[in-house]
């Protein structure tokens, strides 16, 4: 179960490179894949490519509009909600991929073709795949508080976290619901 969780951590560390925590009003946050040095690195630090593969701005824009629609599958994902458009979406960025099959005498894989970036990206593409299949998908979550939505992996047992930090977050929105409760009461 550790592989599997830490296979979250990579994908909830993809979602992050678009840091939507705001500093103030009207702040979209902070995009961190700036340019295909920083996917590359990004790719290469999750062994998704190799040192000598090269990483185009065509891999940077395939990654930026995957990761952004890949978001959008988030279950309790309230803040990107899209119409049942959303998995054709995902679908027609996938079509840009293509795989294939290899077997074993003990096992079987799914190979993305390609090189460099674009094999990387397809990398990422079966590892969701791998934790939806795996059933683990539910354990990413967005964090509920509205000016944060950090991708978090929820450890809980129950698996219904809302809060990326519930010191931070958390607290912030309990108190927020206390203040609001006793303002009403006042009046």
């Amino acid at each position: 179960m550790e592989k599997n969780y830490y296979d979250l951590e990579i994908i909830a560390d993809f979602f992050n490179t678009h840091d939507k925590r705001t500093r103030f009003e009207g702040d979209e946050g902070v995009e961190h894949l700036t340019s295909s040095k920083v996917l590359y690195s990004w790719l290469l630090k999750y062994h998704f490519i190799q040192e000598e593969d090269l990483v185009t701005d065509e891999d940077l824009i395939h990654a930026i509009k995957f990761r952004n629609e890949a978001r959008k599958m988030i279950v309790n994902n309230d803040y990107n909600k899209t119409d049942d458009n959303l998995i054709e979406e995902i679908n027609k960025l996938i079509d840009a991929f293509t795989f294939s099959i290899e077997f074993s005498l003990d096992s079987e894989k799914i190979i993305p073709h390609g090189e460099g970036g674009r094999r990387g990206i397809g990398r990422l593409i079966l590892l969701i795949f791998e934790l939806r299949k795996k059933a683990l998908w539910h354990r990413i979550r967005v964090c509920s508080a509205e000016d944060c939505q950090w991708v978090f992996i929820d450890y809980s047992r129950p698996g219904t976290g809302k809060w990326c930090i519930m010191s931070a977050c958390g607290n912030r929105a309990k108190n927020k619901t206390y203040r609001e409760k006793i303002k009403h009461l006042k009046e």
